[in-house]
């Protein structure tokens, strides 16, 4: 994109560039149960009650081998979003694409909704909320062309 594409940008750089950031940090899901909740953040699962966190990287790789696709579905929205925020870096070359980077955090959204399905569990009564779709959509919202 050139600099007079980004002049006429319907949303400045930096705010564009601080929803980029906060789709990242904010909980993408909020899986409650029992008495308490656990967080899935955009490189981590948290649990705030005993304060610990799985990585990404442990989730896939160390902890939990064969595990069903939909419980994949958070890691690949992870990548989708690191992706996008590449993208999007590339705008202060010029060479952005601007609905590649829209299509991406739009796909990190759809991601997360399937994770909340998978993280769901319907027989024990655990809904997980997806928080994060918010926060990729409008990413994606302010990254369009």
């Amino acid at each position: 994109m050139s600099r007079r594409e980004a002049e006429d940008s319907p949303v400045p750089p930096a705010r564009r560039a601080l929803v980029v950031a906060a789709a990242g940090v904010v909980p993408w899901l909020v899986i409650p149960y029992g008495d308490g909740y656990s967080l899935v953040l955009s490189v981590a699962l948290a649990n705030p009650e005993t304060l610990t966190l799985t990585s990404v990287y442990h989730y896939v790789f160390v902890y939990t081998r064969d595990i069903p696709t939909a419980l994949l579905a958070w890691p690949v929205a992870s990548l989708l979003y690191v992706s996008g925020v590449a993208s999007a870096a590339l705008s202060r070359v010029g060479r952005e694409d601007r609905r590649v980077t829209a299509g991406l955090f739009a796909l990190a959204g759809l991601d997360v909704l399937y994770a909340a399905v998978g993280f769901s569990s319907y027989r024990a009564g655990v809904v997980a909320i997806p928080l994060g779709v918010v926060g990729l959509w409008l990413a994606a919202w302010t990254s369009r062309p």
